[in-house]
């Protein structure tokens, strides 16, 4: 029996040309070999633990079957998951790590004397990194599979959770069971999807959070194709879409709502009751929409809503780590207020340093100015006064 999986059943929202780039240039370099003799310098040894040849291993193949059949797999399940991770740097990351992590897996694993000492060579790995990524981003999208048997063939739609169990069960299973694999890197094979799902795992749950309910929708809709073709499918995505304009209507609606009743708090000088409001609304709201609603806020009058926001914000982007934006937003809060103070007072000199370093020395300045009476001893005086005396 011959179990190949060929597409994805989804309808892509745009060309994936970055996979289909990939696929050229593979045959491309295939081409190359063949006319002249790199092949044995980009194979991958397993003794040299050399990561250019991690990498460029996996883009050089032994014959045209095993280019072929690396394509047809790379081609069920890359196209897809360019869309999902909507990233074309992440998207090369990702194929890069994977690359690394197979050469690293096979490494130890010959050190270990797990396997024989053989160079390596193949995009097998990756492709075993995108079957292991998609049964995380996208477990349940269908994949049509092309099942021959002896009397006969049948396409098939088969989840691509199960088909990553499927391949990647039956390559743990040689890698612990036989003593010879017919010269195929399993060790590649397992390693490769066990990393592709945990860069999913580690890297992307945002993203799959993000597309989660999106992409449920495109599978039902697929399903419905299958059983009663695309007329049907076609209504259901449309009545989707209606649906999804109605609910952003609403949403738009209560937003406007809501910001009327904060402007009429905040210009009357009702702050407290205004920033309770605000809270409530935005408290667990990604940084983003912090963002959003800080301009919007700020095209009206100057208030202390707007300065306790701002900390929030700031707040935010300094456990992100986004050091940068924070200087950003701390100089708004300042052309507001030169007062202003930071919401961990612990981290004023950190930000005055970085100001200083960035030429905003405005930032810095006012962030240090009358440190005793502001900051009341929780601050080094003189750490205070050394950085004030860099830009005077």
């Amino acid at each position: 029996m011959i179990i190949l999986p060929y597409s994805t059943a989804l309808s892509l929202a745009r060309r994936p040309l970055l996979s289909y780039a990939v696929a050229v240039i593979l045959t491309a370099i295939f081409l190359l070999q063949l006319n002249s003799p790199i092949t044995t310098a980009l194979m991958y040894y397993p003794d040299s633990w050399n990561p250019f040849t991690m990498v460029s291993a996996s883009l050089i193949h032994a014959n045209w079957m095993h280019l072929i059949g690396n394509l047809i797999f790379f081609m069920a399940f890359a196209p897809a998951l360019e869309l999902l991770i909507d990233s074309r740097p992440r998207y090369l990351l990702f194929m890069l790590l994977v690359s690394i992590a197979v050469g690293i897996s096979y490494s130890i694993s010959v050190l270990i004397g797990a396997s024989s000492n053989l160079p390596s060579l193949g995009f097998s790995g990756v492709v075993m990194g995108f079957i292991g990524l998609s049964a995380y981003l996208m477990p349940r999208a269908r994949i049509r599979v092309f099942v021959w048997y002896y009397i006969g063939w049948k396409i098939v739609y088969a989840p691509a959770w199960l088909l990553a169990v499927i391949y990647l069960g039956l390559d743990a299973w040689t890698m612990l069971s036989a003593t010879d694999f017919g010269g195929i890197n399993v060790v590649a094979h397992v390693m490769g999807g066990v990393a592709g799902y945990l860069y999913g795992y580690l890297r992307m749950q945002e993203r799959r959070d993000e597309t989660r309910e999106e992409l449920a929708e495109e599978i039902e809709a697929m399903g419905l194709q299958q059983k009663f073709g695309r007329d049907r499918a076609e209504t259901f995505r449309a009545s989707k879409r209606l649906q999804q304009q109605e609910t952003e209507r609403q949403a738009q609606a209560a937003n406007d709502r809501f910001m009327r009743q904060l402007y009429q708090l905040v210009s009357t000088h009702r702050d407290a009751e205004a920033i309770i409001k605000l809270f409530d609304r935005y408290q667990d709201a990604p940084t983003h929409e912090l963002l959003e609603v800080f301009e919007h806020v700020k095209s009206w009058n100057p208030s202390r809503t707007l300065l306790c926001l701002g900390r929030h914000i700031i707040d935010r982007l300094d456990r992100d780590k986004r050091y940068g934006r924070a200087i950003v937003m701390i100089e708004q809060c300042q052309a507001i207020s030169p007062q202003f103070i930071l919401p961990d007072v612990s981290r004023t000199l950190y930000y005055a340093q970085m100001a200083i370093e960035t030429g905003k020395h405005a930032v810095a300045r006012n962030l240090l100015a009358n440190p005793t009476q502001r900051y009341a001893g929780l601050l080094n005086i003189d750490q205070c006064q050394h950085l004030l005396r860099r830009f005077k």
